[in-house]
């Protein structure tokens, strides 16, 4: 039976595989309008908006990237698309009132937003111009800091719905200029998510958007037709090699990502991107795709939906590969995908605890083939989730070690990633070992797991290693004062 205090593994290790407690809920309208949104309601409630309030939320960032400072740049427009000499004075009267000297006077800004919105859009001023998406989320900024919630969600979902008709739509959007249109879409999904309750809704939403960017890659990657086009190779087989015992997940075919040939140092032991190969499929929007996934394995984990949040993670690191995204960042995931391995095959021990109660509670359930078919379904596909999840802790761990020069530069990592995926997998692999009863070894690896997370200043780790750590040595001596008797 699986030690079921050390789910909280899965918790640690990066946003991917926290717990998400969305804010308020965000809808996206496929046929909104500027003129029944939140301009109009705006110009009605602004008198009557309650004080501004703290709030904690969720925020995701991209690499280093405020997703709210992508909204608040400076309102310096190019030659091609200048704004109207009118529109331009009301953006420098807006900016000011909410700036410091013009005393955070959010309500009076607001009001000047709204006036250049309305006069771009009886202008024709082209809507999915950075001009005027800066506005409007200026405008959802000066919403969101007077209280008014409704309002701010409205301008978000009118935003996602404009993108996503233009990019669906043929010859909408020139091709030079999608993306840049699909990066301000991941961009704006994501901040916009702050603001969601509906786990379901997120999930929709999410889904949504990261389709049609997969369908952009899929026309200009090799690599990802290549990879569908194996994955479907695969299934077809396992459908044929196990018609009589089904599986979801074949522990023997699993590779980690990890190793020599994915993973570059210099001369000096510092992770390095693999800068002979070609990602300009994946571009410029990686960053923003691969977060936004990681929200949709968190949304997964939110509903209990393990599977989905597993499915997504192993395809994500496979994929981070192949973008050929920062390593530290490709390390975490993989440590995150044992974690989730591991939640996985917890689920599978549950349902084989609560068939095994049934067949106590009726003893002709024990001859029944649909049960003992079911039985031995959970127990395959929890045994190779075990190995998967041994594997995605042993590639990392084992590449910590290989590389002299990493393994004696770990503190001096300027990625934090890359020492937090080291110390997770050891941790990791410590939490495995003592699932299977091997005492002595899971002290040894939750020992190191410590000394890591404490010499980096991973807190999160540190308590939740120590607590297994006394786990570990109170079994070990149970183990032994039984083996004396």
């Amino acid at each position: 039976m699986i030690v079921r205090s050390t789910a909280r593994l899965a918790r640690l290790g990066g946003v991917s595989l926290r717990r998400f407690t969305p804010g308020v809920t965000v809808q996206l309208r496929k046929n909104g309008t500027k003129n029944d949104s939140s301009y109009e309601q705006g110009k009605e409630n602004i008198k009557n908006t309650a004080p501004i309030y703290g709030q904690k939320r969720w925020v995701y960032t991209v690499a280093g990237l405020s997703l709210l400072g992508f909204a608040i740049r400076q309102y310096y427009w190019s030659s091609k698309n200048q704004l109207p000499p009118s529109v331009a004075e009301n953006v420098r009267k807006a900016v000011w009132h909410e700036s410091d000297q013009g005393g955070n006077n959010y309500r009076k800004a607001l009001q000047y937003y709204i006036m250049v919105i309305d006069e771009l859009s009886n202008s024709n001023f082209d809507a999915l111009s950075d001009e005027y998406t800066r506005l409007e989320l200026k405008l959802a900024e000066m919403y969101e800091k007077l209280g008014m919630i409704q309002e701010c969600k409205d301008v978000f979902k009118e935003l996602l719905s404009r993108f996503y008709e233009a990019l669906l739509t043929t010859n909408k959007v020139l091709e030079d200029k999608r993306s840049d249109l699909i990066r301000k879409d991941l961009r704006v999904l994501i901040k916009s998510l702050e603001l969601n309750t509906d786990v379901e809704y997120g999930k929709k939403l999410l889904l949504s958007h990261l389709l049609l960017v997969q369908e952009e890659i899929l026309t200009r990657s090799p690599e990802l037709k290549q990879f569908f086009e194996n994955r479907k190779s695969k299934a077809e087989e396992a459908t044929k090699s196990s018609l009589h015992m089904p599986r979801l997940y074949d522990a023997d075919s699993f590779e980690a990502f990890v190793n020599e040939k994915n993973i570059k140092l210099d001369e000096n032991g510092y992770m390095i991107l693999d800068l002979s190969k070609n990602s300009s499929a994946w571009e410029p929007y990686k960053e923003e795709f691969f977060t936004a996934r990681d929200l949709y394995t968190a949304y997964c984990l939110s509903s209990k939906d393990i599977a989905a949040a597993l499915s997504c993670k192993l395809t994500s690191v496979e994929w981070m590969v192949m973008a050929d995204m920062p390593p530290g960042q490709i390390l975490l995931s993989q440590a995150n995908l044992g974690s989730l391995l591991y939640l996985q095959a917890e689920k599978f021990d549950s349902d084989i605890l609560k068939l095994q109660k049934k067949i106590e509670e009726d003893a002709e359930l024990k001859e029944n083939p649909a049960i003992l078919k079911a039985l031995r379904f959970l127990h395959k596909n929890r045994d190779s989730c075990i190995k998967m999840a041994y594997k995605s802790y042993e590639s990392i761990v084992s590449f910590y070690k290989k590389n002299t020069k990493l393994r004696f530069h770990t503190k001096d990592q300027l990625d934090p990633s890359v020492v937090q995926a080291i110390a997770l997998s050891i941790y990791g692999l410590g939490v495995l070992n003592l699932h299977d009863g091997v005492y002595v070894k899971a002290e040894t690896l939750l020992k190191d797991a410590l000394s890591l997370s404490k010499d980096t200043e991973f807190v999160e780790l540190s308590k939740e290693a120590e607590l297994e750590l006394k786990k570990a040595m109170s079994l070990k001596v149970q183990k032994q004062q039984q083996q004396d008797v």
